[in-house]
């Protein structure tokens, strides 16, 4: 079996909010699974997503406990977002959204 960093098992749901009710959805698929490190991926992470992540762990790191300090610190680092461009509110704000979904 070859190794991967995501889970093609992963469900896919329709509502923001899962069902409540037992066995509407699954992580992984029953006896047919290795314990992979990146259970809830459903594809690899793109390089801006591993450089926004070490950026993230920098600014923590280095003491930002708000979104506005965490924005500074981004700032700071000269991140930059999906456009090429430093970090606004906004860009921040939406990019964040899309990725803890």
């Amino acid at each position: 079996m070859s190794e991967q960093n995501f889970n093609p098992q992963l469900k896919q749901w329709a509502q923001i909010i899962p069902s409540s009710e037992a066995g509407q959805g699954r992580i992984e698929q029953p006896g047919g699974f290795d314990n992979r490190v990146w259970q809830t991926r459903e594809r690899p992470a793109e390089p801006f997503e591993l450089a926004l992540a070490e950026a993230l762990e920098s600014a923590f790191e280095g003491g930002a406990e708000t979104f506005e300090e965490l924005l500074v610190a981004l700032q700071t680092q000269k991140s930059l977002d999906r456009q090429g461009c430093l970090w606004s509110e906004q860009t921040l704000l939406n990019e964040l959204t899309v990725l803890g979904q």
